[in-house]
């Protein structure tokens, strides 16, 4: 037990801040900052709230949607040591609220967003923690960097997990123009916290290689900067676990199947992608796409919806197409975003299913402080699994991000 405390330490303590990119504070000059010497701390967060209003189809009578919310409530905390240590702690005073004060509590909404330690002192960078995990554009980027109040289906951590605790190895090549990252982390995601382990004993793989020219580049999709030349990153990506449980036991937890099943599953799992995003002049547009290809154990599992070996061969297939226009009119303080999402849940059934999102933000002082409008069309549902109650879904609110 004592060896694995002090290689717990040791591993957080050779950490790096180069993944800290992902942090709260990337593009964020109005955080707080206190400093000491070669020391500081940024303290920043966020407060979001929204009025949201669904389309209700005929016959459809429960309103329960239709009404106020708080979107985001975020501390966020991030140090630099003079002896070249980072961490960061991010949490989210909503879901901590609503844990304490209703049934409505989810593992996968833990109250944390971040809480790691890093170091920045080697080439090949290796960070311990709590984090978004390297994989998929959509993932790394922040909603509230953009018109929209979400991020798409498909990354939304419903498909496959967005956070979890592991170790990061990342380094950069050729002027940082090629960003390189692998890592092994628990395979349980957000729901980490409340599950701890699962009988497999077995990480999740996770790797991702970018190529960004003129310059490396940011998370944020929009042209903030409206480029007077043309930027531009390519990527890929990949993740792969095989969480087969001991003695044709279950995965554990109640949510792990997740919304469409393929959250985790009791046999392997790999997950690959690629994304680009292009900017200039106050354009950008982003692309991504991911596929799931699933193989669990029984053929009694639920993916398979009932078909016979015969026809599914023991593996199932999701994933999708994501992909956003943006434009930043300076002078009029306006962004303007239209997304489209195009995902398949299951291959084995009807699972096709696709959206058009219109989004507009007044930015006051950047995406720090902006009035946000957005309408989300389901234009191709999934009857045969998800059926939804409503045609379209208005949001419109304000945001301050400190």
């Amino acid at each position: 037990m004592k060896k694995l405390v002090l290689f717990t330490i040791l591993a957080g303590t050779i950490s790096t801040v180069s993944y800290g990119q992902f942090s709260e504070f990337t593009d964020n000059p109005s955080s707080f900052t206190l400093s000491s010497d070669k020391n500081t701390l940024q303290i920043g967060g966020r407060i979001a709230f929204y009025y949201e209003n669904r389309f209700l189809k005929s016959g459809e009578t429960n309103l329960d949607h239709n009404g106020f919310d708080v979107k985001d409530m975020d501390l966020d905390l991030l140090g630099h040591s003079a002896s070249k240590f980072t961490y960061e702690v991010h949490y989210s005073l909503i879901d901590i609220v609503t844990a304490a004060t209703t049934a409505n509590s989810s593992p996968t909404t833990p109250g944390f967003k971040a809480a790691y330690i890093q170091y920045e002192g080697f080439k090949i960078h290796i960070k311990f923690g709590y984090d978004k995990v390297p994989y998929s554009q959509d993932n790394l980027s922040h909603e509230h960097e953009t018109p929209f109040w979400s991020h798409a289906n498909l990354t939304s951590g419903d498909f496959f997990a967005r956070r979890d605790l592991g170790i990061t190895f990342n380094t950069t090549l050729l002027k940082d123009k090629i960003n390189l990252y692998a890592g092994a982390y628990s395979g349980l995601g957000e729901t980490v916290f409340q599950y701890g382990g699962d009988a497999s004993g077995t990480f999740e793989y996770v790797g991702r290689a970018e190529f960004s020219y003129p310059s490396k580049m940011s998370y944020n999709k929009i042209d903030e900067a409206n480029s007077p030349i043309v930027h531009f990153r390519v990527a890929a990506n990949a993740r792969y676990e095989d969480k087969t449980q001991p003695a044709g036991g279950t995965v554990i937890g109640t949510y792990y199947p997740g919304v469409y099943g393929t959250y985790m599953i009791n046999g392997q799992r790999t997950v690959y992608g690629g994304d680009a995003l292009i900017m200039y002049r106050g354009l950008s547009l982003s692309l991504e796409t991911d596929i799931m290809n699933m193989k669990p154990v029984s053929q009694s599992d639920p993916l398979f919806n009932g078909t016979p070996q015969s026809v599914n061969k023991g593996v199932v297939n999701a994933g999708g197409f994501v992909s956003t226009l943006n434009y930043d009119w300076l002078k009029a303080k306006s962004v303007f975003s239209v997304g489209y999402e195009n995902t398949n849940a299951d291959d084995l059934i009807n699972g096709h299913m696709e959206w058009v999102t219109l989004a507009y933000a007044y930015t006051l002082s950047s995406f720090n402080s902006c009035a946000k409008i957005e309408y989300y069309i389901p234009t191709v549902e999934d009857v045969s699994a998800k059926p939804l109650k409503y045609n379209g879904q208005l949001r419109i609110g304000y945001q301050i991000v400190f």
